[in-house]
């Protein structure tokens, strides 16, 4: 999970799947008490869910979207 400075976590969801192609989920997570704690309880936080099948290009690319995201925010 993650987050950016002064973004919505749904804000970002929106840009990595509009702009990106790429899914990830936006929010609480069921865990309203965890972002309390972690300081993400306004904006929540982005959570990506690489899998068994997930290649090393796709996580290069969110990582190179969320680089390209903070950097235009």
């Amino acid at each position: 999970s993650f987050y950016i400075d002064d973004m919505d976590s749904s804000e970002i969801a929106y840009i990595l799947d509009q702009h990106f192609d790429i899914a990830v989920r936006a929010g609480f997570h069921c865990t309203p008490l965890a972002h309390e704690t972690a300081g993400t309880y306004e904006k929540g936080a982005v959570r990506a869910s690489p899998g068994y099948f997930t290649t090393k290009r796709e996580i290069e690319a969110l990582i190179d979207a969320v680089e390209q995201i903070a950097a235009h925010r």
